[in-house]
Parts: structure tokens; sequence; C-alpha cells
């Protein structure tokens, strides 16, 4: 109980003191002739009034005009991008399309000459094996009788 009333104290205190610190906020007042101010400060006649209005507008205006400068700059060459991306694209697409067309007409050229003559080459495979064997058979009949020859 006894921390809660310090805690709600200190928080009155914190609270209470910020507006001990307040600054007073901005007078206008209009002056006649010979008239004494109220307050200390600087004096301004309308046309230093009107001349710090017309600055304000001229520097807001101006970074308007440099904000939609830059927005508009940025979203062209950010459009530039996407163009020439796409253009890219596409070129390579048909790139793509060209070299597919290449491939198969050379996949058909090259068909139709292998259909045009076949490679049966059975007999001479089967004439070759036929002689090997012949000869490896008179061979190891050479070199059976040699070797008995020999003894």
């Amino acid at each position: 109980m006894k921390k809660v009333k310090i805690l709600i104290s200190v928080l009155f205190f914190l609270l209470a003191s910020s507006v001990v610190y307040a600054q007073e906020g901005p007078k206008i007042i209009t002056l006649a002739k010979d008239q004494k101010a109220p307050f200390h400060g600087t004096l301004l006649n309308p046309a230093a009034v009107a001349h710090m209005v017309a600055e304000k507008e001229s520097v807001e205006n101006q970074c308007k005009l440099i904000k939609q400068y830059t927005e508009e700059r940025e979203k062209a060459k950010c459009d530039l991008l996407v163009n020439t991306a796409s253009v890219r694209l596409e070129t390579l697409r048909l790139e793509r399309d060209s070299f597919m067309e290449i491939k198969n007409d050379e996949i058909e050229r090259l068909s139709k000459i292998a259909l045009e003559r076949p490679n049966r080459y059975n007999h001479w495979w089967f004439a070759g094996g036929v002689a090997t064997g012949i000869i490896t058979s008179i061979t190891i009949f050479y070199a059976a009788v040699k070797v008995q020859e020999v003894n």
C-alpha cells in the first residue's frame, strides 16, 4: 500500500512538472503608429509578412515540383527497364523458336537419310565370324602339331 502511494506521488510530480516547462505560444498583435508593444519581439510590416508567406509557399511548391519530377523520372526509368526486359524476352523466345525449328528440321533430315540406307550388314558379320573361327582353328591345330613334334 505504501508503494502505491509513493508511485502515485511520483507520477503526480512528474506530470505537474511538465506544465512548468511549457513555453508561451506565438502572439500576433497589430499595432498602430506610436502604440507601445505589449511584449518583446520582432516587428514586421505587412510587406515582410507577405514576403515570408510567399517564400514559404514558394518553397512548398518547389518541393512539390521536385517530388513530382523525381517520381516521374523514376517511373520512366522503371518503364524503360520493364519494356527493355519485355523486348529481350520476346527476342529470346523468337530465337528459341528458330533454334527448335532448325533442330527439328535436322532431326527429320537425318532420320530420312538413316531410313534410306539401313545398316543391315548381318551377312558380313556372319562371314567375318566364320573366317575368324576357321583361322583360329587352323592356328590351334598347327600349334598342337608343332608341340607334338618337339616332344
